[in-house]
């Protein structure tokens, strides 16, 4: 690099350069710094200096873990040079230009720095923040070209002035003491936030103040800047009435309060844009406008941008809509914010909702300021988060409905079980006492009693529990239809299986009752005894891509008619004589516990067919 910079440069070790040094003499020697033993920079800076009198001598050390800059500058190196390794072989980043500089510099052959003038003249033109320099009675001596007020001085101008000339008495009066504390305390005043009102509009401005002294060490007046903060104070006094505000959507308990609370909120806080709450409606599946603010034009923010709602909404990516027109009808696109072009505002903003809606902002000013935007992205994730809050409790309400309701189904099933069929049982089960203990009529009895005392008892245990399901396991559905149509008083009817109803998981008790109850169905609705009844039972459909399917019960007799089909379920519903209107209400409620649908058609060509599905097959593993 030394040498593409146009210098002569010579690789020799340090008894070389001590032989040499005498005949032609260096402008500059660099010692090697690695950090390591055998590259000590510190060594080598010792041997080198005690050989080359006055030539400056320059560390370049390639470890920064392992600099010494100070103490070698102490120990009499020109300068130290530090760099990563990585940058000790860059010709980037005017890394070469930097290193011919500083070893000229050393060797005292490179150019000057600007004069303190010029780089103090630098300080006041260039820096973003307005420097002020006063004497010891407030006169301000210079100030930087940067403006903090409106109609402010030029800095030419403004020499001479005092703070009584550029404020109000009070504020003037308080600078001027605060500055003279400064002087008589050494006490520097850093980065203080200031408050002030300039044309009706609350400002702010950060400001840091020190003394200054002469060369005997007396104070002759202050040093300071002062840059404005406005936005800053304004995002973040905005971003506090937000957060307060937002406590009242915690009380808010339906969409529709929370929607109007997030408006009530846009508008209590300054200069933040129109807003409106866009919803999903389930019941008729499209973006519907729940809320929305006040605003000097009558179509709602969701009507003027609507294709960036949806697309925001369908995206679940906020949608950040610029203007392309400078007059007249409205153009607009809507972007990505990724892809919004810097220095480009928005006029409007769409935020998803997740699966809720939307939360559109329109500008009131023509566009959106950095602070507008942030406001907005807060304000809708907490949005965001008190919907999903409402929905999940909303949920949990469900959920406590439905097992009320289940409660209730419960309590009306054990009221049948324990009235309807405990009063026959003991009547039954008395009688069957008086019969001969050999009679095998009387064994047929004991069994059926004894069955249904266990149903009895079951049913009710389970509906003391809180389910008419108990534990369900693998049933083989065939046998267990024929063994429920073994407890069935058939008379001449008769029963068809047909083959492939395998297995199925289920409560085989529960099951057992649920097609005793369709059997029973069938042969008490059969009016012709001289026309015997045929039952079949056989498999339906499988359920597309699931291994679930289910079977059904048909018979051959006069069926339902049509305007009775949808009663057929109820509690206590019967056309029979002898009816109780609760078998099919038992099937029902059955199948509901199981997780089954239960559906009432007209058999081929004629009769009745209910079939049951959503069943669950099981393996035979």
């Amino acid at each position: 690099m030394l040498r593409d910079a146009g210098e002569a440069v010579e690789t020799v070790d340090a008894a070389s350069m001590v032989r040499n040094a005498s005949s032609y003499p260096p402008d500059c020697i660099v010692v090697l710094d690695h950090g390591a033993e055998d590259v000590d920079g510190e060594r080598q800076l010792h041997a080198v200096e005690q050989r080359a009198g006055d030539v400056p001598i320059v560390v370049f050390s390639i470890d920064p873990a392992a600099y010494t800059g100070p103490d070698m500058l102490s120990e009499g190196a020109a300068d130290v040079i530090c760099v990563g390794p990585d940058m000790a072989i860059s010709e980037e980043r005017d890394f070469p230009t930097l290193l011919v500089r500083r070893l000229r510099h050393a060797a005292g052959m490179g150019e000057s720095f600007q004069t303190d003038s010029e780089l103090l003249s630098s300080v006041m033109e260039y820096l973003p923040h307005q420097v002020f320099i006063k004497d010891d009675v407030g006169r301000i001596a210079t100030m930087s070209n940067v403006a903090m007020h409106e109609h402010e001085p030029t800095q030419a101008e403004i020499q001479g002035f005092t703070d009584h000339d550029l404020f109000d008495t009070e504020l003037g009066r308080e600078l001027y003491e605060e500055e003279q504390q400064i002087m008589e305390t050494g006490e520097p005043i850093i980065n203080r936030v200031e408050h002030y009102v300039e044309n009706g509009q609350d400002k702010w401005a950060s400001t840091t103040k020190a003394p200054r002294y002469d060369e005997d060490g007396t104070p002759v007046g202050v040093i300071g800047t002062s840059r404005n903060v406005t936005d800053q104070k304004r995002r973040e006094v905005m971003m506090n009435a937000l957060h307060a505000a937002s406590r009242d959507l915690v009380t808010a308990e339906t969409y529709d309060d929370i929607a109007q609370t997030a408006v009530d909120i846009a508008e209590d806080i300054p200069d933040i844009p129109v807003l409106e709450v866009v919803l999903y409606d389930d019941a008729n599946e499209e973006l519907q406008t729940v809320a929305t603010g006040h605003s000097a034009d009558a179509t709602s923010v969701f009507e003027r941008y609507e294709e960036w709602f949806r697309r925001a909404y369908e995206t679940g990516t906020g949608q950040y809509v610029v203007s392309l027109s400078d007059g007249g009808d409205e153009a607009v696109v809507g972007y990505a914010k990724s892809n919004v072009s810097d220095g480009v505002d928005p006029v409007a903003v769409a935020l998803p909702l997740g699966e809720h809606g939307v939360l559109g902002f329109a500008s009131t000013s023509g566009s959106f300021d950095e602070a507008g935007l942030d406001l907005a992205e807060v304000l809708a994730a907490n949005v965001e988060a008190t919907l999903s809050r409402t929905a999940r409790e909303e949920a949990i309400r469900d959920r406590e409905r439905e097992l009320a309701r289940q409660n209730e189904r419960l309590e009306e099933f054990a009221s049948i079980v324990s009235h309807d069929l405990r009063n026959p049982l003991s009547v039954a089960q008395g009688y069957a006492e008086m019969f001969d203990d050999d009679d095998s009529a009387a064994e047929e009895v004991r069994w059926a009693l004894d069955r249904m005392t266990r149903l009895t008892d079951e049913l009710l245990t389970l509906a003391r529990q809180g389910q008419i399901v108990g534990e369900t396991e693998r049933v083989d559905l065939a046998a267990t239809v024929r063994e429920a149509w073994q407890g069935v008083e058939t008379d001449t009817a008769s029963l068809s299986v047909a083959d492939g109803l395998g297995a199925i998981t289920a409560d085989r008790d529960r099951l057992l009752e649920l097609l005793e109850n369709l059997f029973r169905n069938a042969i008490e609705h059969a009016h012709d005894p001289d026309d015997p009844l045929a039952v079949s039972v056989g498999p339906v459909d499988a359920d597309a891509g699931q291994n679930t399917g289910g079977f059904y019960v048909a018979d051959d007799g006069p069926g339902i008619p049509d305007d009775q089909k949808e009663a057929v379920f109820e509690q206590g519903y019967t056309n029979a004589e002898d009816g109780t209107g609760f078998g099919l209400y038992i099937v029902q409620t059955l199948a509901d516990a199981h997780g089954w649908t239960v559906e009432l058609t007209d058999a081929d060509p004629h009769g009745t067919r209910f079939e049951l599905r959503g069943i669950e097959r099981a393996s035979y593993a």
